[in-house]
């Protein structure tokens, strides 16, 4: 399973566009995507803030999801001035039903957009996490 938590900061002219570019993005990724675990968007605290949390069965489901066309056809860097992707692992038991971050190797037969992708989004496992599974 691949989830992160995506720190998103928008151009404060682009709160609309990027509220209606996120309910275009769930609606499409719902509706045509597999793998999907969780998808989802919030409002954080701090002015001009939103968080996403995305969750897939595996990376694979997260790369296409990253590559596809509704999602390659949004102006994101239109919107959005600052975003950190944060791989996250849930707490055993406390985890919402989701399963460990997991980082399977890419295979030289594998489709070209996952291989441009692992290079855009490398998993990224925290060290410390091995002794908390």
């Amino acid at each position: 399973m691949t989830t992160l938590l995506a720190h998103i900061r928008i151009k404060s002219e682009k709160l609309d566009k990027f509220e209606a570019i996120t309910q275009d993005m769930v609606k499409q990724t719902l509706e045509t995507e597999t793998g999907v675990t969780r998808y989802e968007y919030w409002k954080g605290q701090e002015e001009n803030f939103y968080y996403c949390l995305l969750s897939f069965e595996d990376k694979w489901a997260f790369y296409r999801h990253q590559m596809s066309d509704h999602h390659e056809g949004h102006d994101f860097a239109d919107v959005i001035a600052d975003i950190r992707l944060e791989y996250v692992d849930p707490v055993a038991g406390a985890g919402g039903g989701l399963v460990h971050t997991t980082d399977p190797v890419l295979t030289d037969d594998m489709a070209e957009n996952l291989k441009i992708a692992q290079e855009r989004y490398p998993i990224e496992i925290a060290s410390w996490w091995s002794g908390r599974r």
